[in-house]
Order: structure tokens, then C-alpha cells, then sequence
């Protein structure tokens, strides 16, 4: 009995994705597509204006070799091209419980998609979060030089406090325990036995999670 031929799985989300950022990247830079083309044979990368209109609309394959020589003729990176659109999460074969920055962190290789990862990424969030708003609550008890200036520290401690309430509420989620907001647990993660370690503001202003609520 003859067996039916099998071609590979067909394009996932993942490409679409691709291919919808590398149509908007092209389209940034002003870049025509007779342009790209020539830019890609002198690169080593044969492709029509017409092959890169399949690709651009998810017709036609993006694979790795193109990927990188994409990345570079147009001005962006192979992670960015790589990255889903503003609050979607969906890459092929990650699961959808991910937020929207996280799976953005990752595809940057800025963090992965583990427990533990996870979990050092917001803790360093939270301390950021927790130093950023002591700066401006300083700056706004001192003055500031003019009342725009004012305004707009006080809209960004605003801002700051608002991401420390998200962090809050996903750093339970990650951890019910606290670890995400305890100082110690941060410090000993990063701390370089050759240098000092950066310290939050005050490891006191940290709190634990059963005693705070998301």
C-alpha cells in the first residue's frame, strides 16, 4: 500500500506573526519590494518581489537563514521580527498562560518561560518598581523647578504605582508564598560574590504577599 507523502507541518502562528512584522518593518523604513529583493541577492538570498509578497502575507515559509538576513537588511532584529503583536501571546507550541510581556521578554532572550524564570524576572521588576517610585515621591516632597515638571513626575509616580499593583497581583500568582516581594530571596539570587549586589531601596518596603492583597 502506498503511503501518503508527508510535506511537514504547514505554517503556524508563529509565522504569521513573522510575516506580519516583517511587512510592517519594511513598510518603516520606506522600503519597496523590487528594493528588498535586490538587497536579499546581494545578501546571497534569492527572492522575488513576488516571493516576498507571499511571505508577507504567511503564504511562503519564513526560515531561519531569511530570517536573520531580513532582520539585518531591515534595520531590526531577528527577535523583534520574532515577537507577537501588542497583547497577543500566542507563538507556536507556548502555552497561552503567559502574559503578553513575558512571552515578548522571551523572544527577546530576556527571560524563559520556567518557574524560576519567571519568578527572577518580576522580583527584579518589583525592586525596580519599589526604587523608581521612592525617586519620584522624593523629587515631588522637594519641588520641582517648574509646575509641568510637577506634573509630570506626579503623573509618572502614578504610572509607577499602577505597574507596582500589576506586578503585585502576577507575582501571587507566580508564587502565593512572597518570594517575588521578599529582598532577601532577590539578593541572594543576584548577589555577585565579586562585587556588591544592587540593593532595593529598603528590603522593609517589600512586602510579603500574605500581607498584601493582589
Amino acid at each position: 500500500m502506498e503511503t501518503e507523502r508527508v510535506r511537514g507541518n504547514p505554517p503556524g502562528i508563529t509565522n504569521k506573526h513573522v510575516a506580519a512584522n516583517i511587512r510592517a518593518a519594511r513598510q518603516a523604513i520606506g522600503m519597496d519590494l523590487r528594493t528588498m529583493s535586490d538587497a536579499l541577492d546581494a545578501a546571497g538570498r534569492k527572492l522575488s518581489p513576488s516571493g516576498i509578497s507571499k511571505l508577507e502575507n504567511g503564504d511562503r515559509r519564513v526560515d531561519v537563514d531569511d530570517l536573520t538576513v531580513i532582520a539585518y537588511l531591515l534595520r531590526t532584529s531577528p527577535a523583534a521580527l520574532l515577537t507577537p503583536p501588542e497583547d497577543e501571546t500566542t507563538l507556536t507550541g507556548v502555552p497561552e498562560k503567559f502574559l503578553p510581556e513575558e512571552v515578548e521578554k522571551w523572544a527577546r532572550g530576556e527571560l524563559v518561560l520556567t518557574n524560576e524564570g519567571l519568578l527572577a524576572y518580576w522580583q527584579q521588576e518589583w525592586v525596580q518598581s519599589l526604587s523608581r517610585i521612592q525617586y519620584f515621591e522624593s523629587l515631588l516632597r522637594h519641588g520641582s523647578p517648574s509646575q509641568a515638571s510637577h506634573d509630570e513626575s506626579a503623573q509618572r509616580l502614578a504610572d509607577l504605582k499602577e505597574r507596582q499593583r500589576f506586578i503585585r497581583e502576577r507575582g501571587v500568582q507566580i508564587d502565593p508564598t512572597g518570594r517575588v516581594f521578599d529582598a532577601a530571596d532577590y539578593l541572594d539570587r543576584f548577589a555577585d560574590a565579586d562585587a556588591d549586589p544592587i540593593r532595593p531601596a529598603s528590603p522593609a518596603a517589600a512586602p510579603r504577599a500574605e500581607k498584601t492583597k493582589p
